[in-house]
């Protein structure tokens, strides 16, 4: 199946989840997609990861649903798992390392609800009207939805830099700059499209509070933006090599 395909087919499934997905995802394949094909499963690498957490971030999926596929690397039994870490190690995977791919997945995860956040206040500045006009034609507005840009990119590319290779071969440092720029971007991009949709955003109709509530609930997920700035310090520190060279060594 091309990639395309792929992913077309797991947005579709992710559409169509009811109150309760566990049996359809378990149904789909999809749950195992990380586990080598010789045990049923796909034998996903971290690369065709990233566009299925970004998909899940976008669709404002259950958080438990990434979880559970890098869950299952160890465990093929796992089902609504909230926090993969344990079972990683259970399994014997490092704790740091556990962490470390579980905090990637978040950002990966934060990187398409970020998007969606950019889509839907777009949506909103172009159709809601004020004074005569519609409110994306101010440059107050225009300023902000520029600033939302930036950082949709710039999470995005954290978080694919850092879903590259075997599950268990994760870069930490790359998973901490990963976190910590993708928390940073959700903490400006949800205040943003806050400020921009107005207090339709929190009404209990409106979707927009879902993604904001799911992001700073990822930010919080395996460590913010304070813990892994730290542990991206002491990895720095540690080394002796100039700050080019070590941008550079986080590209793989």
């Amino acid at each position: 199946m091309s990639d395309d395909l792929f992913l077309d087919s797991f947005r579709k499934l992710l559409d169509g989840l009811g109150s309760d997905p566990w049996p359809e995802l378990e149904a789909s394949g999809f749950l195992d997609v990380l586990r080598p094909e010789a045990e049923g499963g796909a034998g996903l690498d971290l690369s065709g990861l990233f566009p299925l957490a970004f998909e899940c971030g976008r669709q404002a999926a259950p958080l438990a649903l990434l979880q559970t596929l890098l869950a299952r690397i160890a465990d093929p039994a796992a089902r609504n798992c909230a926090d993969a870490a344990p079972v990683l190690v259970a399994g014997g995977v490092d704790p740091d390392a556990a962490r470390a791919l579980c905090a990637a997945a978040d950002a990966a995860m934060m990187a398409g609800a970020i998007d969606a956040l950019q889509a839907m206040t777009l949506d909103h500045a172009s159709t809601r009207r004020q004074f005569g006009r519609e409110i994306s034609k101010f440059q107050a507005i225009q300023h902000q939805i520029a600033v939302m840009a930036e950082e949709v990119m710039a999470a995005r590319m954290a978080a694919e830099t850092a879903l590259v290779g075997a599950p268990l071969s994760i870069s930490a440092p790359a998973a901490a700059v990963a976190k910590m720029r993708c928390g940073e971007a959700a903490q400006a991009c949800s205040g943003i499209a806050h400020a921009v949709h107005g207090a339709i955003g929190v009404s209990a109709e409106h979707a927009l509070h879902r993604f904001t509530g799911a992001l700073h609930r990822l930010r919080l997920s395996h460590g913010g933006e304070s813990y892994w700035a730290r542990r991206l310090g002491e990895w720095a520190l540690a080394r002796p090599d100039d700050a080019s060279t070590l941008a550079r060594s986080l590209q793989g």
